[in-house]
């Protein structure tokens, strides 16, 4: 069954259990999330999650993976953006929130580059300090094939770059630890209740519920999800008890992508 409510307009909920709204929160907050780690964190069995997880496929409330690279790992600064206009250029990150508005990072080489984009999107929200880094062909070329495929394994960076295995080993643990992977999930159909957020104040109990890996949480900007509105509420009313200048931004669509490599 589906039901209506009014959220700047109707759109259309499906009538989802916890449970299933539980395991696409879990989509979402945990990189690289696999049916047997929701199994276990849900106590439940995996063909339990692995029927759920298609289904909701089926219906339309789960994409396929999105890939994220933190721009300075290939060389590029990055700034964030909050603007009523939706950005034209290329974004690793976008979130549009129920305000109408969007929240967005945008990825440059230079800082005249970062002028052009503040004469067309206004102030940075923040950029953050962080050194571009060089990476070598090997390291540029794993990343390329990883974003494309990321069930890129090490037996296939072997083959496919002629590595001996320990090589490849290295090179795919390397790239694990600078790309993040979940999925896309229809937040306004689920009835999933995601959160922007910026603010100088700890997550503490609620680190799990953040968006697989913080995109800038060591400068207090993240995002949360939560399998319920209860729950949602209550950590917004700690936040702004901790932090009244908290800026808090509840999100209807979201993307993630990899920087150009």
């Amino acid at each position: 069954m589906e039901g209506w409510v009014d959220g700047g307009g109707f759109r259309r909920v499906e009538s989802l259990t916890y449970e299933e709204r539980t395991i696409l929160t879990l989509l979402v907050t945990s990189s690289r999330a696999n049916i047997s780690q929701i199994a276990r964190r849900l106590g439940v069995s995996r063909q339990l999650v692995w029927y759920t997880l298609r289904r909701l496929r089926e219906r339309g409330l789960v994409g396929p993976p999105l890939v994220y690279v933190r721009p300075d790992v290939v060389g590029l600064y990055y700034a964030f953006f909050q603007s009523e206009r939706e950005p034209e250029d290329y974004t690793v990150l976008k979130f549009e929130t129920l305000e109408g508005a969007y929240i967005f990072a945008v990825p440059f080489h230079t800082f005249d580059e970062l002028e052009l984009l503040a004469k067309r999107y206004g102030k940075p929200w923040f950029v953050p300090r962080l050194t571009p880094k060089s990476l070598t062909p090997l390291q540029r070329e794993a990343l390329r094939r990883y974003v494309a495929r990321p069930d890129f394994t090490s037996v296939d960076i072997a083959e496919e770059l002629n590595l001996p295995k320990t090589k490849a080993k290295n090179l795919a643990r390397w790239v694990r630890q600078n790309v993040n992977v979940t999925y896309w999930v229809d937040l306004k159909r689920a009835g999933i209740a995601a959160l922007a957020v910026k603010t100088e104040a700890p997550l503490g109990a609620y680190a799990s519920h953040k968006f697989f890996k913080c995109f800038a949480y060591a400068i207090g900007f993240y995002a949360v999800a939560f399998p319920d509105l209860g729950t949602a509420a209550e950590f917004v009313r700690k936040m702004r008890s901790a932090d009244p200048d908290a800026q808090i931004h509840l999100l209807v669509n979201y993307e993630l992508r990899p920087p150009r490599i």
